[in-house]
């Protein structure tokens, strides 16, 4: 014999009423998202102990988007400007 909980299903659940729930919770945190780890990439952590303090760059993010910047000129340049 089956146990009696088998029985009791609950209600199917829409993909759209999942992603409505999804996208309610991570608008519910502030501290996650796509632009928030570009920030924690590109800039230095913040002072606890001064929030309002303006977050400086990191040398080696500036340094990787420049080498990007000039490797996708000189593609340019290259490919389509001679």
């Amino acid at each position: 014999m089956t146990p009696p909980w088998c029985f009791e299903m609950p209600p199917p659940v829409a993909p759209r009423d999942v992603h409505a729930w999804v996208e309610e919770f991570l608008r519910q945190r502030s501290d996650i998202g796509f632009w928030k780890a570009v920030l924690n990439i590109a800039l230095y952590p913040p002072n606890p102990f001064k929030p309002e303090a303006q977050r400086l760059l990191r040398f080696g993010f500036l340094f990787g988007a420049g080498l990007f910047a000039f490797a996708i000129g000189w593609f340019v340049y290259f490919n389509f400007a001679r």
